[in-house]
């Protein structure tokens, strides 16, 4: 009776737990989010959308420099509501 209830509760034990009993699994910590995340992605929306038109206008004959000015204009018309706002200061 005893050689069959040594395995038999061995048996229980291994199906009661989930996985290997020496391996622990790694807590792994994501990165906290940047509290700017929102004006970074600004920036490089305009940064971009920028170089892209400027890109655009540079193909269509316009001089470099012309052509970022004239992005730049169009840009803070097309996207008024969309200019980042100033980093947020951390609490001391």
């Amino acid at each position: 009776m005893l050689k069959r209830l040594a395995p038999l509760s061995c048996a229980l034990l291994l199906l009661a737990t989930p996985g290997c009993l020496f391996h622990r699994k790694k807590v792994v910590k994501e990165p906290k989010p940047s509290p700017n995340i929102s004006t970074e992605v600004e920036t490089q929306f305009e940064q971009r959308w920028e170089e892209k038109r400027t890109g655009d206008l540079v193909a269509a004959g316009m001089g470099p420099d012309a052509a970022k000015a004239q992005a730049e204009a169009e840009f803070k018309q097309k996207y008024a509501y969309a200019q980042p706002a100033p980093p947020k200061k951390k609490k001391k």
